[in-house]
């Protein structure tokens, strides 16, 4: 199983941080960055190659990987990162999603036990939804019938709409599936839209079951005042494992 990172992002939400610092260069407790964080949980639980897509700020990444010598890193770089969204990386980055695969944003602070668990889950193709927490305004929700994702947006409220973070494991035949529907909306010029546009279009035909997360830790850090939360909320779940 291979996982992608991506990481090719501005993050301006940050402020000044990310005008000398790449978003994943974001310290978090005792100062492992978050992209140290990720690589350190996903390598202990056996991840052993990723992909990660760059922009800005190439160097500062491709150092921090460098730490983990006996692991795998294909770098793809995104060079119109400022003008198109994630989706554009994707479709960049497809000759290399040919294995199972783990799915996840740059941002995202997680707990170990999530990682193991995603892993040793019985569903081939999952997805992280908590049916517990609140709604987020602005971030992903993910619509769940039958414990089946069946769409992500972040302009879903409905009463079947759950918190979501984009933290994905699929089968090779589902990220595929994906990946060619990723180039079609390429192909008729949709790179500025969340790769989940497309993915919404192939849901009903794939079986991607929630992964409840409440109880997990998982959540993503936008501005500063995240980052402060995130820190504080993840202690009790670090101390715990």
């Amino acid at each position: 199983m291979k996982a992608i990172i991506f990481n090719s992002g501005l993050g301006n939400r940050m402020g000044d941080f990310t005008k000398a610092f790449h978003k994943s260069m974001t310290p978090l407790k005792d100062g492992e960055t978050i992209l140290h964080r990720q690589l350190r949980l996903l390598t202990e639980e056996g991840i052993q190659e990723f992909i990660i897509t760059v922009g800005p700020f190439e160097e500062q990444i491709r150092a921090t990987a460098a730490e983990f010598p006996n692991t795998k890193f294909t770098f793809v770089r995104n060079d119109i990162y400022d003008k198109t969204n994630y989706i554009y990386s994707m479709f960049l980055a497809r000759d290399y999603i040919d294995d199972d695969m783990l799915f996840l944003h740059g941002d995202l602070v997680f707990n170990r036990k999530l990682v193991r668990d995603v892993l040793d889950c019985e569903d081939k193709d999952c997805a992280t939804v908590n049916f517990a927490k609140p709604l987020p305004e602005k971030d992903f929700k993910g619509r769940v019938k039958d414990g089946r994702v069946l769409e992500v947006s972040v302009k879903i409220f409905d009463a079947d709409c759950y918190a979501f973070q984009p933290f994905y494991k699929l089968q090779k035949a589902a990220a595929s599936a994906w990946v060619g529907k990723v180039v079609h909306f390429i192909s008729d010029g949709k790179d500025k839209c969340y790769a989940e546009n497309a993915l919404n279009e192939i849901f009903a035909a794939l079986n991607v079951r929630a992964f409840d997360y409440d109880g997990y830790f998982i959540d993503e850090i936008d501005n500063a005042e995240d980052r402060l939360r995130v820190m504080e909320e993840i202690v009790a779940f670090d101390n715990a494992e």
